[in-house]
């Protein structure tokens, strides 16, 4: 069983690559768990993921336009646009005491500067930071 910030990388990996794609089909799923050895629950839980990423974006796109200021998605790095989208899922749709906000931005901000710069690190947490007080407020 993998560690939940193995999961989340891979979750992002794909999330990312989705970028690239006008569909998403199965057979992705199937080739990168093939290529990474990846199978049962933890195959499960990237795919719920993946999946649950997808059929909420419009919410999570709507938390991230909100709260860039003046950045339409063409501006933002498809990296950090990828790991906001994981960390926006979990904040939103992941029960809190299973993965709290916090670390679902600290997360969001390692895998942005592991794969892009340090510079993003910045731009990921303000945003993050801005949607997860916003999402406490409601809830």
């Amino acid at each position: 069983m993998m560690k939940r910030r193995e999961l989340r990388e891979h979750t992002f990996k794909l999330v990312f690559s989705a970028l690239f794609d006008t569909c998403f089909p199965e057979e992705s799923f199937e080739y990168y768990f093939l290529d990474n050895d990846i199978s049962g629950a933890d195959a499960e839980y990237i795919r719920s993921a993946v999946n649950g990423i997808v059929s909420h974006l419009g919410s999570i796109d709507e938390a991230i336009l909100r709260n860039t200021k003046g950045y339409t998605f063409d501006r933002i790095s498809k990296i950090c646009l990828a790991a906001m989208r994981v960390a926006i899922y979990e904040i939103f749709y992941i029960p809190n005491d299973d993965i709290p906000g916090s670390v679902s931005i600290s997360e969001a901000i390692e895998i942005a500067e592991k794969y892009e710069n340090e510079k993003s690190k910045s731009f990921v947490n303000g945003i993050l930071g801005t949607v997860l007080r916003e999402f406490e407020k409601e809830v």
